[in-house]
């Protein structure tokens, strides 16, 4: 009788649980998310990724460490600054749940993708390249499992050091292994950048405002139309242009629209993650299942932007990178930093979310099945590899929302 009754008090819970919120609150906070994501796809598209491209050409940096370095380092800003405050706030259901949902996103949903979008739906990487990444995300996640759910000083330092051991085996890859640069003619994103050459000459010199791309934009003061165009139909568009340095016009201010890109991409993560919290309280959805879906998500966004505008130029080795890469950066760096900091000032850190300890599981099984396909498919990524990893991660979400939402 008793199993009966609390069967269904249970019941009525859930039924009360899934019923619409009345307050208004509620659904505003949707079209907020949505428009924090469309945020960081202009940030990406117009600034982030050109600004990555004027490095690279300067400093004669590789696409895979690009990649791997620069884009990752970028696009990693959101999850930094959410599982910082996460961590602080002694929420690290939400935190620690967008480091390990981001980490499954990026090795399905960007590795996924990119091959569909590519030119003639197929990506070639270099084997050297994706068996170095491959192997420290193997190697994150299986010290990821190790440092869970009680980390020390010694578990931290550990996660740490492997950031530094990964940032020199990047900095090292192509003396080790050899490589080749991008030689393409095409963009990197949308028509702004015509080449890493092209790139090199505008960074060595002063603007020529009778360039052909150059021409193409500030015809007829063109600019300043797509301004006042953006200040009536994206107010956000006109505070990004106006307070992130834009290449075209001023080709030697590359790491100052590096840096702010990333403070944008940070700030446009929080505010996802606040609407995220706002939708656990009018929704009654758990942290958890928030932290693995939606805010893994909307952190990652940037990170599928830039590996997908990469992919379009057959740009397979910085696509790449920058999802596995991302991924060991999250766990080495983004992770264990602010977890390194509140072990040395508050004692060891504990996570008592058991969904994460299975997530993390679901970190290595997806890894090993991109590997195996990638390599059988003689590291080549095609539209059915694209196809699978993207069912895999719908499978994911089916076992993340029965887990969390339906038992």
């Amino acid at each position: 009788v008793l199993y009966t009754d609390h069967k269904r008090a249970r019941a009525y819970k859930k039924s009360v649980s899934m019923e619409l919120p009345l307050d208004a609150e509620a659904y505003v906070w949707w079209p907020v998310i949505l428009y924090m994501f469309y945020l960081m796809s202009v940030v990406c598209d117009d600034y982030l990724l050109p600004a990555v491209d004027a490095i690279s050409a300067r400093f004669h940096i590789p696409d895979d460490v690009a990649g791997a370095t620069l884009v990752a380092f970028a696009c990693n800003g959101p999850e930094l600054l959410t599982n910082s405050c996460s961590i602080y706030l002694n929420d690290e259901s939400v935190g620690i749940g967008t480091i390990v949902g981001s980490a499954i996103f990026n090795v399905l949903v960007i590795t996924g993708c990119c091959p569909l979008v590519a030119p003639k739906n197929s990506l070639k990487v270099n084997p050297a390249f994706f068996l170095r990444d491959a192997g420290f995300s193997a190697i994150s996640i299986l010290l990821l499992w190790w440092a869970l759910p009680i980390v020390d000083l010694l578990k931290a330092s550990t996660l740490l050091a492997f950031s530094a051991l990964y940032a020199f085996v990047v900095a090292k890859s192509e003396t080790w292994f050899g490589g080749h640069h991008y030689d393409g003619t095409e963009s990197l994103a949308d028509g702004i950048i015509t080449s890493p050459s092209a790139i090199a000459r505008q960074v060595s010199a002063e603007p020529d405002l009778s360039s052909p791309f150059l021409e193409k934009n500030n015809q007829n003061n063109q600019p300043l139309r797509q301004a006042w165009k953006q200040v009536l139909l994206s107010p956000g568009g006109v505070l990004l242009w106006l307070t992130i340095p834009n290449v075209k016009l001023q080709p030697r201010r590359y790491f100052s629209s590096f840096f702010m890109s990333m403070a944008w991409l940070s700030i446009t993560a929080y505010i996802v993650c606040i609407a995220s919290n706002r939708i656990n309280v009018l929704w009654q959805i758990p942290k958890s299942f928030l932290g693995l879906t939606l805010v893994a998500v909307g952190t990652s966004w940037p990170n599928l932007l830039a590996s997908v505008v990469t992919a379009r130029q057959g740009r397979g080795e910085m696509a790449v990178s920058n999802a596995l890469g991302s991924n060991v950066q999250n766990i080495f760096f983004v992770l264990a930093f602010p977890i390194f900091i509140s072990v040395l000032t508050r004692g060891n850190y504990t996570s008592d979310s058991t969904e994460i300890l299975s997530s993390v599981l679901w970190m290595g099984a997806t890894l090993a099945v991109v590997v195996l396909l990638i390599s059988v498919a003689s590291f080549g990524m095609r539209a059915w590899t694209g196809s699978i990893f993207l069912a895999l991660y719908c499978a994911y979400l089916v076992h993340v929302s029965y887990s969390e939402l339906l038992t």
